[in-house]
């Protein structure tokens, strides 16, 4: 595929950078959500800028989707680059005990401080930052124990910074997602739109099915065993493939199989973690 450079920058998107830089200064602790299929693509250098020397956690989310192996993978790669990093399900981890002992060594300075003038232990003031349809509006709900943000497996749920106290622990500023500005090294794009962080129409259909398989015939050659009864795809014409699903799954354009519509149905089970648990990158690559 083209490794072509990509523009994506919607208005909303800057308008909640200028005002994230406003709020930073009052901000005790910033986690980081990335997905953790892509932990490195789905960084942002523009928050990276914003963060500065604050306190920073990086959260590996739908760690459900990834490949485990790889996952510990990047958690040692954070954390020996000097950056606490945790992994989890969003859906299902207690994320308010995770996240508590995880901000723990963080925030000593914090509390020893707080000790220092008498003062009770004060509620953690988090920022969550991320690119879109990464998870942070699943954490806030996560953590406060009931739906507070509005969430969805697509990219700019969240248009707007808001602030919400979870509980006695954490209150937190939920801000939009927000992606670089545009991507030099395409194959990032590429990654992103098949996490679903990047609108759908960026890129081609056809040819996104086509990285994805392309990325399966080198590193996981049965990953369409269990959902496709398809072994080993090394060798084989990705439109082969496609029309293969096509043909399987009864996805006809008239009488004949659909590729476009095999690659939609490809994508998007993988990215909902339909087909298994896949890493699009590994720490330094």
């Amino acid at each position: 595929m083209a490794q072509q450079n990509v523009h994506y920058f919607p208005g909303h998107m800057s308008k909640a950078l200028d005002q994230m830089e406003r709020y930073i200064k009052s901000i005790d602790l910033v986690v980081e959500v990335v997905d953790g299929r892509a932990p490195k693509s789905s960084q942002n250098p523009l928050l990276k800028n914003l963060i500065g020397a604050k306190p920073h956690l990086i959260l590996l989310s739908k760690e459900d989707f990834s490949d485990p192996k790889i996952t510990a993978d990047w958690l040692t790669h954070f954390t020996d680059n000097g950056i606490p990093a945790i992994a989890g399900n969003l859906k299902k981890d207690r994320f308010v005990t995770i996240l508590s002992k995880a901000a723990e060594p963080i925030l000593k300075k914090k509390r020893e401080k707080e000790t220092r003038y008498g003062m009770k232990p004060q509620s953690i003031r988090v920022m969550i930052i991320g690119i879109p349809n990464v998870g942070k509006s699943t954490l806030i709900n996560n953590i406060g124990g009931r739906k507070i943000a509005k969430v969805g497996n697509k990219a700019g749920v969240t248009r707007a910074e808001q602030w919400i106290r979870l509980n006695d622990d954490f209150v937190v500023l939920d801000t939009p997602g927000i992606l670089p500005m545009n991507y030099p090294d395409g194959a990032q794009a590429i990654r992103l739109a098949l996490i679903g962080s990047m609108k759908e129409e960026v890129l081609p259909t056809h040819e996104l099915a086509v990285a994805l398989l392309g990325y399966f015939k080198e590193e996981y050659p049965d990953a369409l065993k269990t959902r496709f009864g398809m072994e080993d795809i090394r060798g084989k014409d990705s439109d082969e493939i496609l029309k293969s699903i096509a043909e399987k799954r009864g996805l006809l354009d008239g009488a004949r199989p659909s590729e476009e519509k095999a690659a939609y149905l490809l994508i998007k089970e993988f990215k909902d973690g339909i087909l298994g648990r896949f890493s699009l990158e590994i720490p330094h690559a």
